[in-house]
């Protein structure tokens, strides 16, 4: 099927670009000795899953109970959960795969560790445990290395966990490299704290995971990291370049779209809001919902359920009912959860699409 063909809006992935993003994160885990561990919701894509395995991952990781299952389902059985699972019906599912697979939850609180604990031991199963350090970001971890010391000793008495180290998220660094640098100081002095600390009590951390992609190529820049999980560089999209962490060349993703309405200094295209995420941008003026590759002067100022408004007053093109564009969306995870399927392309031609498997496992 030749490009032209495909029906808008569609998710497209340049195949060269995707396969040149892939090899470039393998070599450079394997120059630096970082297990690769790929978080699996920027693509939610067994098949994706399993190239990025054949290309050098050790394993994958995943945000929810259902993603895990998808990948455990299609094959794949070494698996970070990276999301606190709290609740007993979730703690009987996370059991029930872990009798299958090799197993592994990042968690922050006593809570969670005695759900999970309950569930598995039941089945006579067993999960590894990652306690998730706040580095900066705010959102989940325990703040410091008392706690985190309180925290691991408290897993390594419960039946059915297996404390095995550290995971954290700088979700911060989504910053220009000069900022990052800067924010990195702060950081490697928190894992040096707690690294002690575990020394001090025998606690062996014998995993050490960081991931972001915006940080993806500095892992080897944070003390005692051994692990790295980025996601979005598979694709790459408009904040990852925005941020310098990535080239405009890097976007493997892009959606097709097609112009529906034209005239007096504005466009609509048919993608809105059910097609893009929503997610500012995060660079610059922080405006506009994508990339036109085809004409960087318009903007997507807006998005209503079914129409991207544009604004060409600043555009030279002509812009026609039935132009097709690509747009590089602000953030390509979210973007990719929202369709049911992806086109793998090669230069003009469709070679493959993909079921997004995971679309929608929110529990």
């Amino acid at each position: 099927m030749h490009i032209s063909e495909l029906e808008t809006p569609a998710v497209v992935v340049d195949l060269d670009v995707m396969d040149r993003n892939l090899s470039r994160m393998a070599d450079y885990c394997r120059e630096h000795q970082l297990l690769l561990r790929p978080h699996t919701k920027t693509h939610k894509i067994p098949e994706l899953a399993r190239r990025q395995i054949a290309g050098g991952a050790t394993g994958i990781t995943v945000a929810k109970i259902g993603e895990a299952e998808v990948m455990l389902n299609a094959g794949l059985t070494d698996i970070l959960i990276a999301y606190p699972i709290v609740g007993p019906g979730k703690a009987r599912r996370l059991a029930a795969i872990a009798e299958r697979a090799k197993i592994t939850v990042a968690l922050d609180s006593e809570e969670a560790a005695a759900g999970i604990s309950a569930a598995v031991s039941r089945l006579g199963a067993k999960v590894g445990i990652l306690i998730e350090l706040d580095v900066g970001f705010n959102r989940c971890g325990v703040s410091n290395e008392v706690e985190f010391v309180t925290l691991a000793k408290k897993i390594a008495s419960l039946p059915g966990l297996e404390f095995k180290g550290l995971m954290f998220f700088p979700g911060h660094f989504g910053v220009e490299p000069q900022e990052r640098a800067m924010l990195r100081v702060r950081v490697n002095e928190l894992l040096d704290r707690v690294a002690a600390a575990c020394e001090r009590e025998q606690l062996r951390a014998a995993v050490i995971s960081g991931g972001s992609t915006p940080a993806a190529y500095e892992m080897n820049l944070f003390h005692r990291v051994n692990e790295t999980r980025p996601g979005t560089y598979i694709f790459n999209d408009r904040n990852t370049v925005g941020v310098s962490a990535a080239l405009l060349d890097d976007c493997a993703l892009s959606v097709l779209v097609t112009v529906v309405s034209a005239g007096h200094g504005r466009a609509a295209i048919d993608g809105g809001s059910k097609t893009f995420s929503s997610d500012r941008y995060q660079a610059e003026d922080g405006t506009g919902f994508g990339l036109i590759k085809e004409d960087r002067a318009a903007q997507i100022e807006r998005l209503s359920e079914e129409h991207g408004h544009l604004n060409v007053t600043r555009s030279d093109r002509r812009y026609k009912v039935g132009d097709r564009l690509s747009v590089i969306p602000n953030h390509v995870c979210t973007t990719v959860n929202m369709h049911d399927e992806i086109y793998g392309v090669r230069g003009e031609q469709v070679e493959t699409v993909w079921r997004v498997e995971g679309r929608g496992k929110v529990r």
